[in-house]
């Protein structure tokens, strides 16, 4: 399905955490193959992917997940981490974490860091990449969900929404905010992913990256902890929800990783995406900078298959 320069589809990245490296490789990948697109959607911390790839940025979402691995992914460490970090002059100290305090899991302020670069201007360079670009939020105070259009948005709001979305359920806390009015407390996740969404209907062709299995695989290995637990759920909400969505569709191309595809990039013995491949939250440098290479590996399959 090899692309000319200059075609133009639409897109939508849906990847949490440690799963947007395999986005971001994958997004490069398509667009070093030709591709462009002027309508794009994303979910999880693949909103900031998605929004690279609508100002023809796409590499760069690349690179950044390569710089985390470079440092061994200081964007997923937690909260608790930090605090130790604080107290670690201190001898007698115990640190423990509060969990029906704790906002989130993962510390906000290398996010904050991470997605700088992105929150300025926004809906003007979208205007002047004649791209679109929605992200998915939820207001879990107002009890709402649906998909914040950037470029129609004010600057300031579209920031908070690209804030607001790359938080997910376990990870990131949610965004806080607003007045005594108007309260908002957002977050994002892959989670919120209809398994029939209203502005794919009617629509031409479409690609579709995901930083987690597509149909959902199983994994032996997953742990009991609530956590893990949380992050499983909404992996394998969307993925059931995207089988669907591409399933509907021949015209939508995906882009996830699949126990076959695995098997043959790992190029080794007893490779099981079930038990190797991370949940959103997993913090290793070596692990983001592989998660690009196989997204990368996954997007030449789909760039070069006949169609």
């Amino acid at each position: 399905m090899a692309e000319s320069k200059g075609a133009r589809r639409g897109l939508v990245v849906l990847a949490d955490g440690a799963q947007t490296a395999f986005a971001a490789g994958a997004v490069a990948e398509l667009t070093r193959a030709g591709r462009s697109w002027v309508s794009v959607r994303g979910a999880g911390l693949g909103a900031q992917v998605a929004l690279l790839a609508a100002l023809g940025e796409a590499e760069e979402a690349e690179r950044r997940w390569l710089r985390q691995g470079e440092g061994n992914c200081p964007l997923l460490g937690s909260l608790l981490a930090r605090g130790r970090q604080r107290v670690a002059g201190d001898e007698g100290l115990l640190l423990l974490p509060d969990a029906l305090a704790l906002s989130g899991w993962l510390d906000p302020v290398e996010l904050d860091e991470h997605l700088a670069p992105e929150t300025a201007g926004i809906p003007e360079r979208l205007r002047r990449a004649g791209a679109s670009c929605a992200v998915a939020v939820e207001d879990l105070a107002a009890g709402t969900s649906g998909w914040v259009d950037l470029g129609a948005s004010a600057a300031a709001d579209a920031a908070a929404a690209l804030l607001a979305a790359v938080r997910f359920p376990a990870g990131w806390g949610p965004l806080a905010g607003g007045d005594d009015a108007a309260p908002f407390l957002c977050w994002g996740g892959v989670g919120l992913v209809d398994r029939d969404p209203e502005w794919l209907a009617g629509a031409g062709a479409w690609d579709i990256v995901c930083g987690f299995p597509v149909p959902p695989v199983a994994r032996a290995g997953l742990g009991g902890s609530l956590l893990e637990l949380v992050q499983r759920r909404e992996e394998v909400r969307a993925g059931r929800s995207v089988a669907a969505i591409v399933a509907a569709a021949p015209e939508r191309v995906l882009v996830a990783p699949s126990t076959g595809g695995w098997t043959v990039w790992a190029a080794r013995d007893g490779a099981d995406l079930g038990v190797e491949y991370p949940l959103p939250w997993e913090r290793n440098g070596e692990l983001v900078v592989r998660l690009v290479e196989y997204g990368r590996f996954a997007a030449r399959a789909v760039s070069t298959s006949p169609p």
